[in-house]
């Protein structure tokens, strides 16, 4: 049972384990900032040790990854050597294996150079994702899922129905199955300007050169270039807010 709500909202004083101390090679908190901790499932009275820079996680599966209000973190490494995994703010996560991850809410950022196969869950939604590269993918308020591709390629799958991302494509899940929206051509090059896990760390990510040259030929290949604004599913439906930029003088 997992009993780390108050993380969010309250500042106690958490015992450090520092695991570094131990000789196994692990994933590697390279960023921290603000308030971010770990929790083993089962530990005593919700027990959650802080996370500082340098910090090594040894796989003790499941395990949960907490971040409070503007709070953020990158782990190098994640599952595997030189991919990059970034939590977003108030943000908590069970990582039940490698590959199979369990949001009680937020967003987070992968970077995977090798093509996998992975397994997002919330309490309502439940989907296969294959591929590379690097994605954002979040909670909406119907807890179903948010994705959206910024380089690479990448196949969600949400019971029978299955559809392939391109970069610049976001995808909304819905808690039903087989409820997949249709594919939204977002402005990428806006969206690299502005999304925070891009752009409030220090360490550039591996991909950096090639989200950038995602973005470029996006940008060719519209020929109309809108700020949008994308919501979530709200009652079943698809809302999409989307403002036509203004011709400059």
């Amino acid at each position: 049972m997992w009993a780390f709500s108050s993380l969010f909202f309250h500042s106690q004083t958490i015992a450090q384990v520092n695991f570094l101390d131990t000789p196994q090679e692990g994933q590697k908190v390279r960023i921290v900032h603000g308030e971010c901790f770990l929790q083993p499932k089962n530990s005593a009275d919700g027990e959650a040790f802080p996370l500082g820079k340098g910090f090594k996680i040894i796989n003790r599966f499941p395990f949960a990854l907490v971040s409070r209000v503007d709070s953020y973190l990158e782990i190098y490494n994640f599952p595997q050597s030189s991919n990059i995994l970034r939590i977003g703010q108030s943000s908590a996560i069970e990582i039940r294996r490698h590959y199979h991850l369990f949001f009680f809410q937020g967003s987070a950022l992968f970077s995977k150079r090798i093509t996998a196969n992975w397994k997002f869950e919330t309490d309502a939604t439940q989907i296969d994702v294959t591929g590379n590269g690097t994605w954002l993918i979040e909670t909406t308020e119907k807890r179903g899922f948010k994705i959206i591709l910024l380089e690479g390629e990448l196949r969600i799958t949400n019971g029978s129905k299955s559809i392939s991302l391109d970069p610049g494509e976001l995808l909304l899940v819905g808690e039903k199955e087989d409820q997949i929206s249709q594919k939204i051509q977002i402005d990428l090059p806006l969206l690299i300007k502005t999304c925070r896990l891009l752009n409030n760390f220090q360490s550039e990510l591996p991909s950096k050169s090639r989200i950038i040259s995602a973005a470029q030929v996006q940008a060719l290949r519209l020929k109309k270039r809108y700020e949008a604004v994308v919501g979530g599913v709200k009652d079943n439906k698809l809302q999409i807010w989307a403002i036509k930029k203004k011709n400059s003088k």
